[in-house]
């Protein structure tokens, strides 16, 4: 009698649907909404500034807006992002710039609230919280030059906003 009521239960189990769920955290869409303002007068920006650099492409997240930017060989990327608080923002930075396995993050001082910056061969990346918002770049390495640039472009938008 055992061994029915378990077969029994183990039919049921399989046979019953099992929903498994996850706590999706959305953002409040103003924040998207501004990353995505600020994203496209950064974009002006560049397009003026920086005439030999082409964007290549545009992504919206729920968090952030993303520009990809193509000059001959090189790549050049501009994120910004706006979270919910500063602590997040903090929090957000910190997961990004520890992101690479060939390098670590070194912290960059005078710009933002907080902000890191990674060289390498191959690639640099900086990252900067300023409040609620974040802004990354990443261009071509070891030089910081360009991806320097590109930062103070999203970080202008900053101070404007």
């Amino acid at each position: 009698m055992k061994a029915v009521f378990r077969h029994l239960g183990v039919i049921l189990m399989l046979c019953s649907p099992v929903a498994a769920t996850a706590q999706i955290r959305y953002s409040d869409p103003a924040n998207r909404d501004r990353a995505k303002e600020m994203g496209l007068s950064a974009q002006r920006t560049i397009k003026t500034k920086e005439p030999k650099w082409k964007l290549k492409d545009i992504l919206e997240s729920e968090f952030g807006f993303h520009q990809y930017f193509k000059s001959g060989n090189s790549e050049a990327e501009l994120s910004i992002y706006v979270y919910d608080s500063p602590e997040e923002a903090s929090r957000q930075l910190g997961v990004q710039s520890r992101g690479s396995s060939v390098t670590g993050p070194e912290p960059l001082k005078g710009i933002g609230d907080e902000a890191f910056y990674m060289s390498h061969r191959y690639f640099s990346w900086i990252g900067v919280r300023k409040g609620r918002m974040v802004v990354v770049a990443r261009g071509p390495g070891p030089e910081l030059t360009i991806t320097t640039r590109f930062v103070q472009y999203g970080l202008e938008q900053l101070a404007t906003k």
